[in-house]
Protein backbone atom coordinates (compact mmCIF):
# COMPACT_ATOMS: atom_id res chain seq x y z
CA UNK A 1 0.00 0.00 0.00
CA UNK A 2 0.86 3.07 -0.82
CA UNK A 3 1.11 6.14 0.99
CA UNK A 4 -0.87 7.00 4.58
CA UNK A 5 -4.03 8.52 2.00
CA UNK A 6 -4.44 4.87 0.92
CA UNK A 7 -3.94 3.53 4.31
CA UNK A 8 -6.37 5.44 6.33
CA UNK A 9 -8.81 5.35 2.97
CA UNK A 10 -8.86 1.63 3.60
CA UNK A 11 -9.72 1.64 7.11
CA UNK A 12 -13.14 0.71 6.80
CA UNK A 13 -13.68 -1.20 3.66
CA UNK A 14 -13.42 -5.51 3.74
CA UNK A 15 -10.25 -5.20 4.70
CA UNK A 16 -11.13 -4.62 8.27
CA UNK A 17 -13.33 -7.57 9.77
CA UNK A 18 -15.40 -5.82 12.62
CA UNK A 19 -16.90 -8.08 15.12
CA UNK A 20 -18.47 -7.36 18.83
CA UNK A 21 -18.65 -4.20 20.49
CA UNK A 22 -15.81 -2.87 22.15
CA UNK A 23 -17.14 -2.23 25.55
CA UNK A 24 -14.66 -3.83 28.48
CA UNK A 25 -15.95 -7.63 29.39
CA UNK A 26 -16.41 -7.11 33.05
CA UNK A 27 -16.12 -10.11 35.10
CA UNK A 28 -19.18 -10.50 37.23
CA UNK A 29 -18.77 -8.72 40.91
CA UNK A 30 -21.31 -10.71 42.42
CA UNK A 31 -19.48 -14.11 41.57
CA UNK A 32 -15.67 -12.60 41.81
CA UNK A 33 -16.19 -9.26 43.62
CA UNK A 34 -13.75 -7.77 41.30
CA UNK A 35 -14.18 -5.20 38.09
CA UNK A 36 -11.65 -6.00 35.64
CA UNK A 37 -11.16 -6.54 31.94
CA UNK A 38 -9.08 -8.06 30.31
CA UNK A 39 -7.50 -7.81 26.50
CA UNK A 40 -9.14 -9.84 23.82
CA UNK A 41 -8.02 -10.31 20.12
CA UNK A 42 -10.38 -10.95 17.33
CA UNK A 43 -10.79 -14.53 16.67
CA UNK A 44 -10.01 -14.46 12.77
CA UNK A 45 -6.57 -13.07 13.85
CA UNK A 46 -5.78 -15.91 16.62
CA UNK A 47 -6.10 -19.39 16.33
CA UNK A 48 -4.87 -22.44 17.93
CA UNK A 49 -1.58 -24.79 16.55
CA UNK A 50 -4.18 -27.58 16.13
CA UNK A 51 -6.26 -25.34 14.09
CA UNK A 52 -2.90 -24.25 12.16
CA UNK A 53 -2.21 -28.01 11.78
CA UNK A 54 1.10 -27.64 13.39
CA UNK A 55 2.31 -29.29 16.61
CA UNK A 56 4.28 -27.03 18.81
CA UNK A 57 7.76 -29.25 17.93
CA UNK A 58 6.80 -28.17 14.42
CA UNK A 59 6.24 -24.58 15.25
CA UNK A 60 8.96 -23.93 17.87
CA UNK A 61 11.20 -25.59 15.73
CA UNK A 62 10.74 -22.70 12.95
CA UNK A 63 13.26 -20.79 15.33
CA UNK A 64 15.87 -23.47 15.69
CA UNK A 65 19.59 -22.77 15.16
CA UNK A 66 19.96 -26.10 13.09
CA UNK A 67 18.01 -23.63 10.05
CA UNK A 68 20.11 -21.79 7.56
CA UNK A 69 19.97 -17.80 8.79
CA UNK A 70 17.64 -16.62 6.60
CA UNK A 71 15.19 -19.63 6.80
CA UNK A 72 15.17 -19.33 10.47
CA UNK A 73 14.39 -15.69 10.64
CA UNK A 74 11.67 -15.88 7.26
CA UNK A 75 8.28 -15.04 7.88
CA UNK A 76 5.54 -17.94 7.07
CA UNK A 77 1.77 -17.25 6.73
CA UNK A 78 -0.15 -20.19 8.17
CA UNK A 79 -0.18 -18.94 11.53
CA UNK A 80 0.07 -15.19 12.57
CA UNK A 81 2.83 -13.84 15.35
CA UNK A 82 0.09 -14.30 18.33
CA UNK A 83 -1.82 -17.29 19.02
CA UNK A 84 -3.60 -19.09 21.33
CA UNK A 85 -1.38 -20.62 24.63
CA UNK A 86 -1.17 -24.06 24.23
CA UNK A 87 0.78 -24.42 27.77
CA UNK A 88 -1.62 -22.21 30.07
CA UNK A 89 -5.43 -21.70 31.03
CA UNK A 90 -5.79 -18.98 33.61
CA UNK A 91 -8.76 -17.53 35.74
CA UNK A 92 -9.47 -14.60 37.82
CA UNK A 93 -12.02 -15.19 40.36
CA UNK A 94 -14.57 -17.36 37.87
CA UNK A 95 -14.28 -16.15 35.02
CA UNK A 96 -11.77 -17.57 32.18
CA UNK A 97 -9.15 -14.97 30.85
CA UNK A 98 -7.11 -15.68 27.38
CA UNK A 99 -3.87 -16.80 27.24
CA UNK A 100 -2.23 -15.90 24.24
CA UNK A 101 1.70 -16.67 23.49
CA UNK A 102 4.13 -15.90 20.76
CA UNK A 103 7.30 -16.93 19.25
CA UNK A 104 10.07 -16.13 21.42
CA UNK A 105 14.36 -17.08 20.89
CA UNK A 106 16.53 -19.24 23.53
CA UNK A 107 19.96 -18.63 22.90
CA UNK A 108 21.39 -21.35 26.00
CA UNK A 109 20.39 -23.62 23.55
CA UNK A 110 19.41 -22.23 20.20
CA UNK A 111 15.78 -23.05 20.27
CA UNK A 112 12.26 -21.52 19.59
CA UNK A 113 9.45 -21.28 22.33
CA UNK A 114 5.96 -19.97 23.32
CA UNK A 115 6.18 -16.90 25.54
CA UNK A 116 2.86 -17.25 27.05
CA UNK A 117 1.10 -13.77 28.37
CA UNK A 118 -2.64 -12.54 29.58
CA UNK A 119 -3.43 -8.53 29.89
CA UNK A 120 -5.79 -7.18 32.19
CA UNK A 121 -7.15 -3.67 33.05
CA UNK A 122 -7.94 -2.35 36.58
CA UNK A 123 -9.59 1.06 37.97
CA UNK A 124 -6.92 3.05 38.79
CA UNK A 125 -8.88 5.07 41.01
CA UNK A 126 -9.83 2.24 43.69
CA UNK A 127 -7.93 -0.28 45.48
CA UNK A 128 -8.08 -4.21 43.97
CA UNK A 129 -7.15 -7.66 44.79
CA UNK A 130 -7.41 -10.93 42.86
CA UNK A 131 -5.96 -14.22 42.49
CA UNK A 132 -4.97 -15.49 39.10
CA UNK A 133 -5.02 -18.75 38.61
CA UNK A 134 -2.79 -20.76 35.91
CA UNK A 135 -3.44 -24.43 35.27
CA UNK A 136 -1.71 -26.24 32.30
CA UNK A 137 -2.31 -29.51 30.65
CA UNK A 138 1.10 -30.02 28.65
CA UNK A 139 3.58 -28.29 31.09
CA UNK A 140 3.67 -29.92 34.31
CA UNK A 141 3.95 -26.83 37.26
CA UNK A 142 6.31 -26.66 40.10
CA UNK A 143 8.41 -24.54 42.21
CA UNK A 144 6.96 -21.20 40.71
CA UNK A 145 8.91 -17.68 41.28
CA UNK A 146 7.14 -14.77 39.80
CA UNK A 147 9.64 -11.76 38.48
CA UNK A 148 10.67 -9.21 39.11
CA UNK A 149 11.31 -9.98 42.81
CA UNK A 150 10.92 -6.00 43.80
CA UNK A 151 7.13 -6.99 43.05
CA UNK A 152 6.77 -8.73 46.14
CA UNK A 153 4.67 -11.15 44.62
CA UNK A 154 5.35 -14.95 45.72
CA UNK A 155 3.04 -17.82 43.59
CA UNK A 156 1.90 -21.10 45.40
CA UNK A 157 1.91 -24.31 43.79
CA UNK A 158 -0.26 -27.02 44.25
CA UNK A 159 -1.14 -30.22 42.37
CA UNK A 160 -0.45 -28.70 38.88
CA UNK A 161 -2.15 -25.50 39.56
CA UNK A 162 -0.23 -22.30 40.69
CA UNK A 163 -1.76 -19.11 42.38
CA UNK A 164 -0.50 -15.97 43.20
CA UNK A 165 -2.33 -12.74 45.08
CA UNK A 166 -1.78 -9.42 42.26
CA UNK A 167 -3.08 -6.01 44.22
CA UNK A 168 -1.00 -3.26 41.78
CA UNK A 169 -0.70 -2.63 38.29
CA UNK A 170 2.89 -4.25 36.93
CA UNK A 171 4.19 -6.81 34.87
CA UNK A 172 4.43 -10.11 36.46
CA UNK A 173 6.44 -13.00 34.31
CA UNK A 174 5.97 -16.02 36.10
CA UNK A 175 8.82 -19.03 35.96
CA UNK A 176 8.14 -22.58 36.38
CA UNK A 177 10.40 -25.91 36.96
CA UNK A 178 13.43 -24.71 37.89
CA UNK A 179 12.99 -21.24 36.27
CA UNK A 180 12.70 -23.30 32.79
CA UNK A 181 13.14 -20.75 29.71
CA UNK A 182 10.51 -22.60 27.67
CA UNK A 183 7.64 -22.05 29.60
CA UNK A 184 7.56 -18.34 30.42
CA UNK A 185 4.12 -16.07 31.29
CA UNK A 186 3.77 -12.70 31.57
CA UNK A 187 0.40 -11.13 33.13
CA UNK A 188 0.23 -7.52 32.52
CA UNK A 189 -1.65 -5.65 34.78
CA UNK A 190 -2.41 -1.95 32.74
CA UNK A 191 -4.95 0.74 34.29
CA UNK A 192 -8.71 0.42 32.22
CA UNK A 193 -9.27 3.05 30.26
CA UNK A 194 -12.33 3.95 28.64
CA UNK A 195 -11.81 4.02 25.07
CA UNK A 196 -14.29 6.28 23.87
CA UNK A 197 -14.52 9.05 26.14
CA UNK A 198 -10.17 8.75 24.82
CA UNK A 199 -10.95 9.22 21.54
CA UNK A 200 -13.55 11.62 22.03
CA UNK A 201 -11.13 13.79 24.03
CA UNK A 202 -8.64 13.51 21.24
CA UNK A 203 -11.34 14.86 18.97
CA UNK A 204 -12.16 17.85 20.94
CA UNK A 205 -8.45 18.72 20.71
CA UNK A 206 -7.16 17.72 17.60
CA UNK A 207 -10.03 17.62 15.29
CA UNK A 208 -12.19 14.42 13.97
CA UNK A 209 -9.80 14.77 11.07
CA UNK A 210 -6.96 14.13 12.47
CA UNK A 211 -8.03 11.37 14.74
CA UNK A 212 -8.14 8.46 13.20
CA UNK A 213 -9.37 5.22 14.86
CA UNK A 214 -8.90 0.99 13.63
CA UNK A 215 -11.88 -0.39 15.69
CA UNK A 216 -11.36 -4.06 16.44
CA UNK A 217 -11.05 -6.14 13.97
CA UNK A 218 -7.72 -7.14 10.75
CA UNK A 219 -5.96 -5.50 9.22
CA UNK A 220 -3.72 -5.96 5.78
CA UNK A 221 -0.96 -3.54 5.04
CA UNK A 222 1.91 -3.45 2.63
CA UNK A 223 3.37 -0.50 4.73
CA UNK A 224 2.00 2.68 6.21
CA UNK A 225 4.12 5.50 5.04
CA UNK A 226 3.05 9.42 7.12
CA UNK A 227 5.15 12.39 5.66
CA UNK A 228 4.90 15.61 7.28
CA UNK A 229 2.07 15.40 9.16
CA UNK A 230 1.08 16.98 12.56
CA UNK A 231 -1.36 16.79 15.14
CA UNK A 232 -2.15 13.65 14.23
CA UNK A 233 -3.80 10.79 17.03
CA UNK A 234 -3.60 6.77 15.10
CA UNK A 235 -5.87 4.96 17.69
CA UNK A 236 -5.43 1.27 17.50
CA UNK A 237 -8.75 0.33 19.82
CA UNK A 238 -8.48 -3.19 21.91
CA UNK A 239 -8.43 -5.44 19.50
CA UNK A 240 -7.21 -3.86 16.46
CA UNK A 241 -4.84 -6.51 14.82
CA UNK A 242 -2.50 -4.66 12.09
CA UNK A 243 -0.80 -7.25 10.15
CA UNK A 244 2.26 -6.65 7.30
CA UNK A 245 1.71 -8.22 3.83
CA UNK A 246 4.48 -10.00 2.59
CA UNK A 247 5.97 -8.46 -0.69
CA UNK A 248 9.79 -9.33 -0.96
CA UNK A 249 11.66 -12.56 -0.65
CA UNK A 250 14.73 -12.52 1.37
CA UNK A 251 16.46 -15.96 1.32
CA UNK A 252 19.98 -14.87 1.63
CA UNK A 253 22.21 -11.75 2.19
CA UNK A 254 22.50 -10.52 -1.42
CA UNK A 255 18.21 -10.36 -1.92
CA UNK A 256 18.46 -7.82 1.15
CA UNK A 257 19.61 -5.22 -1.70
CA UNK A 258 17.50 -6.75 -4.25
CA UNK A 259 14.68 -4.38 -3.82
CA UNK A 260 14.08 -1.31 -3.65
CA UNK A 261 11.53 0.98 -3.54
CA UNK A 262 11.75 4.38 -4.99
CA UNK A 263 10.34 7.00 -2.84
CA UNK A 264 11.91 5.36 -0.02
CA UNK A 265 15.09 7.05 0.50
CA UNK A 266 13.43 10.41 0.62
CA UNK A 267 11.28 9.65 3.31
CA UNK A 268 13.44 8.81 5.73
CA UNK A 269 16.42 9.79 7.51
CA UNK A 270 18.91 6.62 8.02
CA UNK A 271 19.09 6.16 4.80
CA UNK A 272 16.19 2.98 3.74
CA UNK A 273 15.92 1.45 0.70
CA UNK A 274 12.61 0.09 1.08
CA UNK A 275 10.01 1.67 3.52
CA UNK A 276 9.37 0.57 7.37
CA UNK A 277 6.18 -1.01 7.93
CA UNK A 278 4.88 1.95 9.98
CA UNK A 279 7.30 5.15 8.86
CA UNK A 280 6.77 8.72 10.19
CA UNK A 281 9.11 11.24 8.99
CA UNK A 282 9.58 14.95 9.60
CA UNK A 283 6.37 14.88 11.68
CA UNK A 284 5.48 16.68 14.79
CA UNK A 285 2.93 16.30 17.70
CA UNK A 286 2.22 12.50 16.55
CA UNK A 287 0.06 9.89 18.97
CA UNK A 288 0.34 6.24 18.17
CA UNK A 289 -1.64 4.63 21.08
CA UNK A 290 -4.33 1.84 21.46
CA UNK A 291 -4.18 -1.62 22.69
CA UNK A 292 -3.90 -3.08 19.16
CA UNK A 293 -1.13 -4.85 17.40
CA UNK A 294 1.32 -4.89 15.06
CA UNK A 295 2.32 -8.10 13.52
CA UNK A 296 5.17 -8.62 11.12
CA UNK A 297 5.20 -12.22 11.24
CA UNK A 298 4.92 -12.60 7.44
CA UNK A 299 7.75 -10.71 6.64
CA UNK A 300 10.94 -12.44 5.70
CA UNK A 301 14.28 -11.60 7.77
CA UNK A 302 15.41 -7.80 6.60
CA UNK A 303 12.26 -6.97 4.65
CA UNK A 304 11.13 -4.25 6.50
CA UNK A 305 12.22 -2.66 9.60
CA UNK A 306 9.26 -2.30 12.18
CA UNK A 307 7.88 1.52 13.64
CA UNK A 308 10.20 4.09 12.70
CA UNK A 309 10.25 7.52 13.32
CA UNK A 310 13.31 9.67 12.26
CA UNK A 311 13.75 13.54 12.24
CA UNK A 312 10.47 13.62 14.05
CA UNK A 313 9.18 16.09 17.46
CA UNK A 314 6.53 15.61 20.28
CA UNK A 315 5.87 11.98 19.71
CA UNK A 316 3.54 9.66 21.92
CA UNK A 317 3.30 5.85 21.88
CA UNK A 318 1.92 3.79 24.73
CA UNK A 319 0.04 0.41 25.19
CA UNK A 320 0.58 -0.99 21.32
CA UNK A 321 2.35 -4.50 21.25
CA UNK A 322 5.15 -4.95 18.27
CA UNK A 323 5.11 -8.65 17.25
CA UNK A 324 7.81 -9.77 15.49
CA UNK A 325 9.61 -7.50 13.43
CA UNK A 326 11.98 -8.77 10.85
CA UNK A 327 14.58 -6.47 12.32
CA UNK A 328 14.81 -3.54 14.37
CA UNK A 329 11.49 -3.72 15.79
CA UNK A 330 11.43 0.45 16.97
CA UNK A 331 13.58 2.83 16.36
CA UNK A 332 13.70 6.89 17.11
CA UNK A 333 15.75 8.73 15.36
CA UNK A 334 16.83 12.30 14.51
CA UNK A 335 14.00 13.03 16.86
CA UNK A 336 13.27 15.17 19.82
CA UNK A 337 10.59 14.80 22.80
CA UNK A 338 10.00 10.90 22.76
CA UNK A 339 7.66 9.16 25.23
CA UNK A 340 6.88 5.42 25.32
CA UNK A 341 4.86 3.89 27.77
CA UNK A 342 3.63 0.34 28.32
CA UNK A 343 4.64 -0.77 25.29
CA UNK A 344 5.36 -4.50 24.91
CA UNK A 345 7.78 -6.41 22.09
CA UNK A 346 8.30 -9.95 21.40
CA UNK A 347 10.03 -11.48 18.27
CA UNK A 348 12.26 -14.18 17.70
CA UNK A 349 14.52 -13.04 14.42
CA UNK A 350 17.49 -12.17 15.24
CA UNK A 351 17.82 -8.45 14.26
CA UNK A 352 14.62 -7.48 15.77
CA UNK A 353 15.73 -5.59 18.77
CA UNK A 354 13.20 -4.18 20.84
CA UNK A 355 13.61 -0.05 21.53
CA UNK A 356 16.49 1.11 19.80
CA UNK A 357 16.74 5.06 20.52
CA UNK A 358 19.46 6.80 18.44
CA UNK A 359 20.56 10.48 17.82
CA UNK A 360 17.18 11.34 19.82
CA UNK A 361 17.35 14.49 22.54
CA UNK A 362 14.51 14.19 25.18
CA UNK A 363 13.32 10.23 25.90
CA UNK A 364 11.62 8.91 28.64
CA UNK A 365 10.63 5.13 28.03
CA UNK A 366 8.77 3.59 31.00
CA UNK A 367 6.96 0.50 31.61
CA UNK A 368 7.55 -1.21 28.92
CA UNK A 369 8.62 -5.14 28.02
CA UNK A 370 10.63 -6.76 25.95
CA UNK A 371 11.59 -10.42 25.14
CA UNK A 372 13.64 -10.33 21.51
CA UNK A 373 16.49 -12.13 20.38
CA UNK A 374 18.61 -9.07 20.13
CA UNK A 375 19.43 -6.27 21.62
CA UNK A 376 16.56 -4.79 23.90
CA UNK A 377 16.22 -1.25 25.61
CA UNK A 378 19.69 0.32 23.26
CA UNK A 379 20.89 3.90 22.91
CA UNK A 380 22.99 4.60 19.82
CA UNK A 381 24.22 7.56 18.14
CA UNK A 382 24.68 6.41 14.68
CA UNK A 383 25.90 8.69 11.77
CA UNK A 384 24.19 12.32 11.18
CA UNK A 385 24.54 15.42 13.14
CA UNK A 386 22.27 15.03 16.16
CA UNK A 387 23.75 13.43 19.44
CA UNK A 388 22.03 11.68 21.39
CA UNK A 389 21.02 13.15 25.41
CA UNK A 390 18.80 13.22 28.18
CA UNK A 391 17.53 9.61 27.45
CA UNK A 392 15.77 7.94 30.40
CA UNK A 393 14.65 4.42 31.30
CA UNK A 394 12.02 3.63 34.54
CA UNK A 395 10.14 0.77 35.21
CA UNK A 396 11.15 -1.33 32.22
CA UNK A 397 11.68 -5.54 31.84
CA UNK A 398 13.82 -7.04 29.43
CA UNK A 399 14.43 -10.93 28.90
CA UNK A 400 17.40 -11.10 26.52
CA UNK A 401 17.66 -14.18 24.19
CA UNK A 402 20.91 -12.98 22.61
CA UNK A 403 22.34 -10.22 22.76
CA UNK A 404 22.15 -6.97 25.63
CA UNK A 405 19.25 -6.13 27.67
CA UNK A 406 20.13 -2.05 28.78
CA UNK A 407 22.82 -0.15 28.07
CA UNK A 408 24.48 2.09 25.22
CA UNK A 409 25.23 -0.29 22.43
CA UNK A 410 27.44 -0.79 19.56
CA UNK A 411 27.36 2.74 17.21
CA UNK A 412 28.78 5.88 19.03
CA UNK A 413 29.56 7.89 16.10
CA UNK A 414 28.50 11.00 17.93
CA UNK A 415 28.38 12.22 21.89
CA UNK A 416 26.23 10.43 23.73
CA UNK A 417 25.07 11.66 27.38
CA UNK A 418 22.94 12.02 30.64
CA UNK A 419 21.53 8.50 30.03
CA UNK A 420 19.47 6.64 32.93
CA UNK A 421 18.15 3.04 33.46
CA UNK A 422 16.06 3.49 36.86
CA UNK A 423 13.95 0.79 38.37
CA UNK A 424 14.54 -1.67 35.49
CA UNK A 425 14.72 -5.79 35.64
CA UNK A 426 16.09 -8.45 33.61
CA UNK A 427 14.21 -12.02 34.00
CA UNK A 428 17.34 -13.56 31.88
CA UNK A 429 19.98 -12.83 29.63
CA UNK A 430 21.63 -15.69 27.55
CA UNK A 431 23.88 -15.32 24.94
CA UNK A 432 27.39 -16.17 25.33
CA UNK A 433 28.69 -15.69 22.31
CA UNK A 434 31.55 -12.80 22.51
CA UNK A 435 31.43 -12.09 26.07
CA UNK A 436 33.82 -9.10 25.97
CA UNK A 437 30.64 -7.46 23.31
CA UNK A 438 27.65 -8.38 25.27
CA UNK A 439 25.81 -8.14 28.80
CA UNK A 440 22.93 -7.41 30.76
CA UNK A 441 23.89 -3.72 31.85
CA UNK A 442 26.38 -2.61 29.14
CA UNK A 443 28.34 0.34 28.07
CA UNK A 444 29.91 -1.33 24.68
CA UNK A 445 31.26 1.50 21.94
CA UNK A 446 32.21 -0.66 18.60
CA UNK A 447 32.48 2.39 16.14
CA UNK A 448 34.08 5.36 18.31
CA UNK A 449 33.87 8.57 16.69
CA UNK A 450 32.07 10.50 19.30
CA UNK A 451 32.00 9.85 23.10
CA UNK A 452 29.95 8.66 25.75
CA UNK A 453 29.46 11.36 29.11
CA UNK A 454 27.23 9.87 31.84
CA UNK A 455 25.46 6.94 32.20
CA UNK A 456 23.35 5.76 35.45
CA UNK A 457 22.11 2.46 36.07
CA UNK A 458 20.33 2.26 39.00
CA UNK A 459 18.02 -0.17 41.33
CA UNK A 460 18.18 -3.11 39.02
CA UNK A 461 17.68 -6.79 39.74
CA UNK A 462 18.88 -9.57 36.83
CA UNK A 463 17.34 -12.50 37.98
CA UNK A 464 19.83 -14.91 35.98
CA UNK A 465 22.29 -14.43 33.28
CA UNK A 466 24.52 -16.82 31.55
CA UNK A 467 27.74 -14.49 30.90
CA UNK A 468 28.53 -10.89 32.64
CA UNK A 469 25.72 -8.83 33.96
CA UNK A 470 27.93 -5.81 33.82
CA UNK A 471 30.29 -5.03 30.76
CA UNK A 472 31.78 -1.70 30.16
CA UNK A 473 34.23 -1.73 27.11
CA UNK A 474 35.74 0.33 24.13
CA UNK A 475 35.47 -2.86 21.23
CA UNK A 476 37.27 -0.32 18.80
CA UNK A 477 41.09 -1.86 18.50
CA UNK A 478 41.48 1.36 16.68
CA UNK A 479 40.11 3.29 18.88
CA UNK A 480 41.93 7.22 19.94
CA UNK A 481 41.48 9.59 22.20
CA UNK A 482 37.60 7.73 22.95
CA UNK A 483 36.37 9.16 26.30
CA UNK A 484 33.38 6.07 28.63
CA UNK A 485 33.27 8.57 31.78
CA UNK A 486 30.92 9.30 33.96
CA UNK A 487 29.46 5.75 33.92
CA UNK A 488 27.56 4.10 37.21
CA UNK A 489 25.97 1.43 38.67
CA UNK A 490 24.48 1.62 41.96
CA UNK A 491 21.96 -0.84 43.97
CA UNK A 492 22.25 -3.77 41.52
CA UNK A 493 21.34 -7.21 42.20
CA UNK A 494 22.25 -10.01 39.92
CA UNK A 495 23.53 -13.66 39.59
CA UNK A 496 25.36 -14.13 36.59
CA UNK A 497 27.76 -17.65 35.94
CA UNK A 498 30.44 -15.09 34.38
CA UNK A 499 32.32 -12.38 36.06
CA UNK A 500 31.43 -8.56 35.46
CA UNK A 501 34.27 -6.74 33.56
CA UNK A 502 35.04 -3.05 32.84
CA UNK A 503 37.82 -3.33 30.39
CA UNK A 504 40.69 -1.28 28.85
CA UNK A 505 41.64 -0.82 25.77
CA UNK A 506 45.07 -1.65 23.09
CA UNK A 507 45.32 2.45 23.49
CA UNK A 508 46.47 3.93 26.22
CA UNK A 509 45.01 7.52 24.96
CA UNK A 510 41.43 5.94 25.52
CA UNK A 511 39.37 6.76 28.89
CA UNK A 512 37.18 4.51 30.60
CA UNK A 513 35.38 5.55 34.10
CA UNK A 514 33.19 3.83 36.00
CA UNK A 515 31.92 4.25 39.69
CA UNK A 516 30.05 1.33 41.20
CA UNK A 517 27.96 1.53 44.38
CA UNK A 518 25.87 -0.99 46.35
CA UNK A 519 26.37 -4.08 43.96
CA UNK A 520 25.44 -7.55 44.86
CA UNK A 521 26.84 -10.29 43.14
CA UNK A 522 25.58 -13.87 43.66
CA UNK A 523 24.65 -13.30 47.30
CA UNK A 524 27.96 -11.71 47.87
CA UNK A 525 28.76 -7.68 48.31
CA UNK A 526 30.97 -6.98 46.45
CA UNK A 527 31.22 -2.55 46.31
CA UNK A 528 29.13 -1.41 48.95
CA UNK A 529 30.63 1.89 49.05
CA UNK A 530 31.68 4.13 46.58
CA UNK A 531 34.18 2.31 44.43
CA UNK A 532 35.95 3.78 41.45
CA UNK A 533 37.55 2.50 38.32
CA UNK A 534 40.12 4.00 35.97
CA UNK A 535 40.24 1.28 33.35
CA UNK A 536 40.71 -2.37 35.23
CA UNK A 537 38.35 -5.40 35.55
CA UNK A 538 36.20 -5.75 38.20
CA UNK A 539 36.07 -9.11 40.10
CA UNK A 540 33.21 -9.95 41.51
CA UNK A 541 31.92 -13.75 42.35
CA UNK A 542 30.70 -15.86 39.48
CA UNK A 543 27.65 -18.00 39.96
CA UNK A 544 28.38 -21.71 39.89
CA UNK A 545 26.04 -23.88 37.53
Amino acid sequence: MQGFIKFFSTIFTVISVFLSSLSPVTINPETAGLDISFLEYPKEAIITLEEAGLTEAEFTGRASAELAEYVQSGGYDDINGITVSPYYTAKIGDRDIPVYASMVFIRSDDTGTLHSFSEVYVDPDSDFSFNIELTSGSVKLKNAVVLPEKLGVEAECKKGVVTASINKTGIYTFLFNGADQHYGYTLFVREKVDEDAEIAAYIEEYGEDNVWVLDKGVYQYDYVNLVGMNNLVIYLRQGAYVMANHLYDIDCAEDENKYFEPSAPGDNAIGLTRYPFLNFYNCNNIILTGRGVIDMTRLDRRERRGVVFTSCNNIDISDIKIINSPEWSFISYGCTDVNIEDVDILGHRGNCDAFAICNTKNATINNCFARTADDEFEVKALGGTMDTENITFTNCVAWGGYARCFGVTGEVCKKISDITFRDCAVIYRDGVWDNDRIGSLVVVAEQCLGSIDGVRFENIEIFRDEGRAILVKVYDEEAEGFEIKNIEFKNITYSSYMRSKIAGTDSDTNTVQVKLENIEANGFSVARKGLRFIVGDFCDVSFKR
